[in-house]
């Protein structure tokens, strides 16, 4: 798959209506998690931090797809950069 192909699939992923709903909904579980944590201050440090972990790993998915985009855009960018400076 060329990385033109693979940038534009994961903009139409980032436009859909699917990805839209699975945004809402993470946004909505981590703004639980954290309400959680303020509300509970008989928690243990080991269940603070799986929770932060837990936040954590959700806002990385959350951004993963632009992540990916701009990688791609940087490889991209290299690619012609290489194509032209052989070019010549």
């Amino acid at each position: 798959m060329s990385i033109k192909t693979q940038r534009k699939d994961l903009i139409a992923l980032l436009e859909s209506r699917a990805w839209s709903q699975i945004n809402k909904v993470m946004q909505d579980e981590i703004l639980q998690l954290a309400l959680m944590m303020a509300r509970s201050p008989d928690m243990t440090q080991q269940q603070m931090d799986f929770q932060r972990g837990s936040i954590w790993a959700a806002e990385q998915l959350l951004n993963l797809p632009e992540r990916l985009i701009h990688k791609l855009e940087g490889d991209l960018a290299l690619e012609q950069s290489t194509n032209s400076a052989m070019a010549e």
